[in-house]
């Protein structure tokens, strides 16, 4: 099923800026799992990065005014854009 939107120009605004909070969340979470040291252990997965949007919410108001929903599928859709990565990959790193 699809649907389109036909948002007015306020509204292409507000989603243009829940779209950029996501991009924004995604890609800290990805450079978390680049940057990442194998003595570390196991990259953070989607709980433990669940977790840590909710104190970077906490510590940035200009995140918090976005959805935590469409920050939280940003994590989500990333944790399972790694797991396919890992499964057609078995050298790269773990993932918790």
């Amino acid at each position: 099923m699809r649907f389109r939107l036909y948002p007015n120009v306020a509204q292409e605004v507000l989603l243009a800026e829940q779209c950029a909070h996501a991009r924004y969340v995604w890609n800290l979470a990805l450079e978390q799992h680049l940057m990442w040291a194998g003595w570390k252990g196991p990259t953070p997965g989607f709980n433990a990065q669940a977790a840590q949007l909710t104190e970077a919410r906490a510590a940035a108001p200009w995140l918090a005014c976005g959805s935590q929903t469409v920050q939280q599928q940003a994590l989500r859709d990333l944790d399972q854009a790694w797991r396919g990565f890992l499964r057609r990959n078995p050298r790269a790193p773990d993932v918790a």
